[in-house]
C-alpha cells in the first residue's frame, strides 16, 4: 500500500486528468491528500463524479478545500451513485457545505463511510446533528469519522452505527448478498495511485548527508588546553598599553638621539 505522506510526493496532473476524462479503472480509488490542487483538477473530479461508473472511493484530505469548492462538490454528489467511502478531513469546510452534504448522504445509494474531522473552523452542533441524521436515515452508511462533542448527536450517531452494522451482519448470517466492508477497505487501500510520484530519497540518509555537509563547513575547534593558551595570549595582548603613531615616532627618535634603549612601560 502506498503511503500518502504527500510531503514526499508529486502529482502527475496530466495523467490524473486523462484518467478522469476516460473514467478509467485507475480511478476506482482517487486519493489526493495534502496537496494544493489546481482548480482545473478539482473541477475535473467534480465532473467525473456526476457520471462515473468506476470511482468508488474518494479522498481529498488536507487540500485546503473551502466552502466555495465544497458547494460545487455537493452539486456533483447529488448526481453521483457510486461513491462508497468519502474522506474530506483536515480541510476548511463549514456547515455551509457540510449540512447540505449530509442531506445528500441521507439518500445516497452507495455511501458506506464518511470522514470529515479536523475542519479548520469546527462544525458545531448543527453539523454534528446533520451527520447523526444521515446515519439514522441511511442504513447503508456504516461509519462517520468525526469526534462528536454534542451529547445528543453522539448518542444518535453511536446507536445508528451499531444498528447499521447489525443489519449488515444479519444479511451475512442469512447468506444474503451483503457489503463486505473490511474486504472493500483492504482493496481500496491497496489500490495504486499512478498519478502520485513518490520521491525515493530516504529522509534519514538525506538528513545524515546534510549534517555531514554542515560539519565539513564548520571551523574546527582546538583542544581545551589550546583554547586556554590562546585566551591567555589574547588577555596579555589586550593588557599592553597602546600608543598612537605620533608618540611612537617621538620615542623612536629619542632612542636614536640618545643612543640607548628606552623600554616602553
Amino acid at each position: 500500500m502506498m503511503s500518502m505522506s504527500d510531503d514526499d510526493a508529486d502529482l502527475d496532473s496530466t495523467l490524473l486528468l486523462d484518467c478522469l476524462r476516460n473514467d478509467s479503472e485507475e480511478i476506482y480509488h482517487v486519493r489526493i491528500n495534502n496537496i494544493t490542487l489546481e482548480k482545473a483538477i478539482l473541477l475535473a473530479i467534480f465532473d467525473t463524479l456526476k457520471t462515473t461508473k468506476t470511482m468508488r472511493h474518494l479522498s481529498l484530505a488536507g487540500i485546503h478545500f473551502k466552502d466555495e469548492e465544497g458547494l460545487l462538490f455537493n452539486e456533483a454528489m447529488k448526481e453521483n451513485t457510486t461513491i462508497e467511502t468519502l474522506n474530506l478531513e483536515s480541510n476548511e469546510l463549514t456547515n455551509i457545505c457540510i449540512e447540505p452534504l449530509c442531506e445528500i448522504l441521507e439518500t445516497h445509494p452507495a455511501i458506506r463511510e464518511f470522514k470529515c474531522s479536523h475542519q479548520k473552523h469546527g462544525l458545531g452542533s448543527r453539523g454534528e446533528e446533520a451527520m447523526a441524521r444521515a446515519l439514522n436515515k441511511n442504513e447503508r452508511l456504516l461509519k462517520i469519522s468525526y469526534p462528536f462533542k454534542v451529547p445528543s448527536a453522539r448518542s444518535v450517531a453511536d446507536r445508528c452505527q451499531i444498528r447499521n452494522g447489525e443489519i449488515l451482519r444479519q444479511k451475512r448470517t442469512k447468506g444474503e448478498d451483503f457489503y463486505n466492508y473490511k474486504e472493500e477497505i483492504k482493496q481500496r487501500d491497496a489500490h495504486v495511485q499512478p498519478w502520485i510520484k513518490v520521491q525515493t530519497v530516504d529522509k534519514n540518509e538525506q538528513m545524515k548527508s546534510d549534517l555531514a555537509d554542515q560539519r565539513g563547513r564548520m571551523k574546527s575547534v582546538g583542544s581545551v588546553s589550546q583554547m586556554r593558551a590562546e585566551s591567555k595570549l589574547r588577555a596579555r595582548e589586550n593588557a599592553k598599553p597602546t600608543m598612537d603613531n605620533e608618540l611612537a615616532s617621538k620615542l623612536s627618535a629619542a632612542r636614536k638621539s640618545r643612543g640607548r634603549s628606552i623600554k616602553a612601560s
